[in-house]
């Protein structure tokens, strides 16, 4: 019921955001803000205890960034370089906050789960500045000045949340009960941030005058590189890690990616990617839980 509840507050909010993006961009400087809030709130009632790395988990960080390189480096390659940007911030995201949620449902290793999600956040940070700058076609802008800002954005929306979240369970240890209470204003923020970033995209968009025919080609490889993470998460999680590794490189934190693409250094169509890829990996979860729904049920009987 809560995975249908914030998928319907999704295309809600994404529709807010697209019709009335003139309206709404006054609030684009204050999209970073609302990414710490609900960051630092799921931060804070992590349970660390459940953070045990494993070799498996070098092999899910490896793939998400060979994934991320390759697809950019064959695409850009074949003449395609708004195409490349748009699969780099589909693929180099970190995972989904939601994603040990998800594996749990899925009856899956929540442990495996929650530490992959929060190493590919440590790694994100340190790679994302260093690949930035070499991936989107920022002018007049060099490798040292996109890598530092880009940096900043970072450390301003999950570095500092992480931060002031160990500060506050350090400081304060039965604010990690906080998290659980605040469940509801932070589902409310990722709705609000949602609203901003579609305004942000949709405004771009619209200056940039794109055609459907010129974004058919990023939807339908944001989608095949969607159906791909989850596949070949599949496999590499082969034979007792399938669902959790499946997970680990197919669901994606689009919020960040979605707030990253919206940037000036960023292509206007850049966009589109991210904002495809997160429909096709809810729709993904959505087919896994009803599947993994109907198998207990029928073993239920």
């Amino acid at each position: 019921m809560k995975q249908q509840l914030r998928s319907i507050c999704m295309i809600l909010g994404f529709l807010v955001g697209s019709v009335f993006h003139e309206e709404l961009g006054f609030l684009t400087p204050i999209l970073p803000v609302g990414i710490a809030i609900m960051l630092s709130i799921t931060f804070i009632g992590m349970d660390t205890s459940r953070l045990k790395p494993r070799r498996k988990h070098i092999s899910v960080l490896f793939s998400i960034y060979a994934i991320a390189m390759m697809s950019w480096y064959l695409v850009h390659l074949a003449g395609y370089p708004l195409l490349a940007e748009a699969l780099f911030f589909c693929a180099a995201t970190p995972i989904a906050s939601a994603s040990p949620i998800i594996v749990s449902l899925l009856k899956g290793d929540v442990e495996f789960s929650t530490t992959a999600m929060v190493l590919s956040q440590a790694v994100f940070s340190v790679l994302m500045p260093l690949l930035l700058p070499l991936v989107v076609q920022a002018a007049d802008v060099s490798y040292g000045e996109l890598a530092l800002l880009s940096a900043s954005q970072i450390a301003t929306v999950l570095v500092a949340p992480a931060v002031i979240a160990v500060l506050l369970r350090w400081l304060y240890p039965p604010c990690r009960a906080w998290s659980a209470k605040l469940r509801d204003v932070s589902l409310g923020v990722w709705v609000f941030n949602l609203v901003v970033v579609a305004a942000a995209g949709v405004e771009r968009l619209h200056r940039a005058q794109t055609s459907f025919w010129d974004m058919l080609p990023i939807m339908l490889a944001a989608a095949l590189l969607c159906a791909f993470c989850f596949f070949f998460g599949y496999r590499l999680g082969s034979p007792n890690l399938k669902r959790e590794c499946s997970q680990a490189l197919g669901q994606k934190n689009t919020i960040l990616s979605l707030y990253m693409a919206t940037q000036s250094y960023a292509a206007p169509m850049a966009y589109l990617g991210p904002l495809i890829y997160v429909f096709c990996h809810n729709i993904a979860n959505a087919v896994q839980l009803s599947l993994a729904a109907r198998e207990e049920k029928k073993q239920g009987d």
